[in-house]
């Protein structure tokens, strides 16, 4: 009987001494990240423009449309991609359409 009781004791002592052992949460709580203040996020769909603003302007990158048929090729470049490298790209894409058998 006094061996459980001591066995129960060293039992609860240990226990206790973890729980003191962890660290107290610094005052007022945890501190909120960078985008605490951030704006919210715009609603889905894009934010929405004034019917009579005028269109945003359009992008600077290339784009080629090639259509023949019922086949159209539509290729847009990255805006800061030079006009000759979307161009050459363009060329390799329609040499290798036209190298490939018709179904």
């Amino acid at each position: 009987m006094t061996k459980t009781i001591a066995a129960l004791s060293t039992a609860a002592i240990l226990l206790a001494t973890a729980a003191v052992a962890q660290p107290a949460p610094p005052p007022g709580g945890p501190r909120p990240g960078p985008e605490a203040g951030a704006p919210p996020p715009p609603p889905p769909g894009g934010p929405r423009r004034n019917p009579d603003a005028p269109p945003p302007p359009p992008p600077k990158a290339a784009h080629f449309r090639l259509e023949r048929g019922d086949t159209a090729v539509d290729v847009k470049c990255a805006d800061d991609e030079p006009m000759r490298a979307c161009a050459d790209i363009t060329q390799q894409l329609l040499d290798k359409l036209t190298g490939m058998p018709k179904p």
